[in-house]
């Protein structure tokens, strides 16, 4: 199940994560409750870079067969050349954070905080991993 609320940010607090939503909700996870959290890294779907191949490609055909015009030709090629490799170099990253019940919550990320954003994740892992440290001992020492 996902949950694709617009998220406005993400706060760490002591044993739990705040979410705060455009909308102005406010949502409370305590990180016992977090499987994994992580950046994906999603490039443009090949569907839309086949779609506007041949965009290009058909206005290119348009150019040639009914305006015959070798110079609209030439630009139109170098266009649809720039605009692949544009296309290819194009990132959009996102943070997705699954919880133990199946929910799973996706954040964009913009380029600029890349990295504060991979800070924050660290930090995340490292308070999952002492809460799962901590149960454990609990576990051992209530036996």
């Amino acid at each position: 199940m996902y949950f694709n609320t617009k998220i406005d940010r993400i706060i760490i607090n002591n044993d739990q994560l705040d979410i705060f939503y455009k909308t102005g909700m406010k949502d409370e996870i305590l990180i016992s409750d977090l499987k994994d959290i992580f950046i994906t890294v999603n490039k443009i779907n090949p569907i839309y870079e086949f779609l506007i191949i041949m965009l290009f490609t058909v206005s290119t055909i348009f150019a040639v067969f009914y305006l015959q015009a070798n110079l609209i030709l030439i630009i139109s090629s170098l266009f649809i050349l720039v605009t692949i490799a544009k296309m290819n170099k194009h990132k959009r990253y996102g943070m997705k954070i699954n919880l133990k019940n199946g929910i799973t919550i996706k954040k964009r990320v913009p380029l600029k905080s890349k990295n504060d954003s991979i800070d924050f994740v660290n930090d995340v892992r490292k308070k999952i991993y002492k809460s799962k440290i901590e149960s454990s001992n609990q576990l051992v020492f209530s036996i």
